[in-house]
């Protein structure tokens, strides 16, 4: 066939339905939850539109999506990773980089990409917006590009530190012209939120990651040259090394070109570089989240590709056989690598199915159903219950955070409902704390137990 890509598309598209149809699982059991939820419920509470943690501009195009339930957030984070990895490729033919379908084959089957491809997490619409902005400069288009970086920020935080690398590309190229429009993302939202916030600057003013600390504690300065590992597999973690070695080498000997140097390779090294000072001072809220770097996925392909490039070539100037063998070899290697029993596989059962705290709060529910039905105001934490209970987590006659303040205000009729992560690390409620409330009675438990910790719900009423 003339261009491959479109098979490898179609394939990637079918196994995609496969995935969404068989399996039930939500990528992530926090944040993808509560980013599906902002988007579902934000035609019924329009400033959810403009809420900095939510991202704005993922609640807005996610929403469509999200009002047939979990479901469809699977097929808009799908069909954004199916374009990502279309642009990925065609940047790499417009930068003439050789072997151009390898890139999408490496996308493909990059574990943690495919498996968070089916959650509600902003990382491969930020991948997405990224991959465009560069493929539009690439084509001379800077206008377009530029205002699609400026609304980075408004996907991931992130996105202010790509928007420096484009300034600094800009400069460079010497299309000084473009620059203010790296501003328009900030200036459309500014102005929109105006309405909600009152306040022109609650770009910045509502940053939630704005502060110099994080109640998620710090780590090593290499945690993520670690955690990359468990992101793309030893093969492609493999390719990646000796692509960026590489590129430094052809910086070096001033054969790259500036769109490797500055957007691909230097962009890669300061977000990755940012993420790892992040984690390791404990500041604007890191958490250590692997998943971060799926952000630059179309970089971290692009460099492997140029590692795979180099292997391959470097062999079959010595002997062609062996050239071609090596081309297969590696390819199968990666194909194969997700599926084969290791710790950066995909497990199915693990990651692409509900885990044992959804099903505990699945539990949970279905029995406060029955038994108390659904009339009532609800006091939780756990993001998956809004979901399994079908009730507006936003509404705050129908729901309320499972804090200590709102444990002072409960009224008759109101459940709550414990668990042993978010109500603690998040409510910074205790079980001990409502079993010696006098005033309540704690009439169902639930207990799960996954390979990594013990799950607990409790549910209480007044008496």
């Amino acid at each position: 066939m003339k261009n491959p890509i479109y098979i490898l598309l179609f394939f990637y598209s079918l196994i995609a339905g496969f995935t969404i149809y068989f399996f039930d699982g939500t990528g992530d059991a926090g944040d993808s939850v509560m980013h599906y939820l902002y988007a579902k419920y934000a035609p019924v509470h329009p400033e959810l539109f403009f809420h900095h943690w939510a991202k704005p501009l993922f609640v807005l195009v996610a929403s469509p999506f999200a009002q047939f339930g979990f479901t469809g957030i699977k097929i808009f984070n799908a069909l954004v990773s199916l374009t990502t990895i279309f642009l990925t490729y065609k940047i790499c033919c417009e930068l003439k980089i050789k072997n151009a379908i390898i890139v999408a084959i490496i996308l493909i089957f990059t574990p943690l990409y495919y498996i968070l491809a089916f959650s509600g997490l902003t990382e491969p619409l930020f991948a997405l917006f990224l991959s465009a902005g560069i493929y539009a400069v690439l084509k001379e288009k800077y206008i377009l590009s530029c205002l699609l970086i400026s609304f980075l920020p408004f996907v991931r935080s992130e996105g202010l530190i790509i928007i420096g690398i484009f300034v600094l590309y800009l400069l460079l190229k010497r299309k000084w012209k473009f620059l203010p429009l790296l501003l328009a993302g900030h200036v459309v939202y500014s102005i929109a939120g105006f309405f909600v916030y009152h306040d022109l600057l609650w770009v910045f003013t509502k940053i939630p990651y704005a502060g110099f600390s994080s109640p998620y504690g710090s780590g090593g300065i290499f945690h993520f040259a670690k955690e990359m590992i468990d992101v793309v597999g030893v093969p492609i973690y493999f390719l990646f090394g000796i692509g960026t070695l590489v590129m430094i080498w052809m910086l070096l000997k001033k054969k790259l070109s500036l769109e490797l140097q500055v957007l691909v390779l230097f962009g890669f090294i300061v977000y990755f570089s940012a993420h790892s000072l992040f984690w390791y001072f404990g500041i604007f809220g890191s958490m250590g989240l692997k998943r971060v770097l799926l952000g630059i996925v179309p970089l971290i392909a692009i460099i492997s590709l140029e590692g795979f490039n180099f292997i391959t070539e470097k062999i079959s100037e010595k002997n062609k056989m062996w050239g071609k063998i090596s081309y297969s070899l590696l390819i199968s290697y990666v194909i194969i690598f997700p599926f084969t029993p290791n710790p950066s596989a995909i497990i199915w059962k693990n990651d692409m199915m509900l885990s044992a705290e959804q099903q505990c709060a699945i539990q949970i529910a279905n029995f406060i159903i029955q038994q108390k039905g659904k009339e009532h105001r609800f006091i939780f934490m756990a993001p998956y219950l809004s979901e399994v209970l079908n009730i507006d987590c936003f509404d705050k006659s129908k729901k309320l955070d499972l804090t200590n303040e709102n444990l002072s205000q409960l009224k008759k009729d109101d459940i709550i409902i414990w668990d042993n992560w978010y109500s603690v690390v998040e409510g910074g409620v205790t079980k001990e704390q409502l079993n010696n409330n006098t005033n309540l009675i704690n009439f169902y438990n639930a207990n799960f137990a996954d390979e990594k910790r013990e799950i607990n719900f409790s549910a209480y009423e007044l008496k």
